[in-house]
């Protein structure tokens, strides 16, 4: 796997959240969001989406997990708090970032491949005090499912970043 180190900067969001079992609670939490930018009208195309993995799923169980669809913010964005969309700032940090390109059905598998092997081979540590970010930089809707690239963002201690050596398929870099 091709992995690259960033450093992502806060950024502010609107979002909407769904509870439960994360492949249950993303689909329904971008279904709200899609269903809203359509009812808002809200000028297309959407940079990017941002899937936000609140909650661990080792130490929480799954009907009480938080998933939260976001957007960036842009003229014409404002917070619904009676449909249930709100505004947040996404903390930023060190993250190892994967691109998966295909399904979102594979994004479960492609995480647990990133957390159990290509993470702990390079050195990195994960670290459990943050929340796991898929950045979607196509829209399903427009790119054959086949071709959507997908940002895995595994959020990593930046000591773990000190001690790294550079191999062949890793990559650093800093990103605004």
């Amino acid at each position: 796997m091709r992995l690259s180190c960033r450093y992502q900067r806060p950024s502010s969001v609107v979002f909407i959240r769904a509870l439960g079992p994360y492949d249950q609670s993303a689909k329904a939490a971008w279904q709200q969001m899609r269903a809203w930018i359509d009812l808002h009208k809200i000028p297309q195309p959407i940079a990017r989406g941002i899937g936000f993995i609140r909650d661990n799923p080792q130490k929480t169980g799954p009907f009480l997990r938080r998933y939260d669809a976001c957007i960036d913010i842009v003229p014409g964005i404002d917070i619904d708090y009676h449909a249930g969309v709100g505004r947040q700032t996404l903390p930023g940090g060190t993250f190892a970032v994967y691109t998966h390109t295909g399904s979102h059905n594979a994004l479960p598998d492609a995480f647990a491949q990133l957390k159990r092997d290509a993470i702990p081979a390079r050195g990195f540590k994960i670290d459990d005090t943050r929340a796991f970010l898929e950045i979607y930089l196509d829209d399903p809707l427009t790119v054959p499912v086949a071709e959507c690239r997908t940002e895995l963002c595994v959020p990593i201690l930046a000591t773990a970043i000190a001690a790294f050596r550079s191999t062949d398929d890793t990559v650093m870099a800093k990103v605004a």
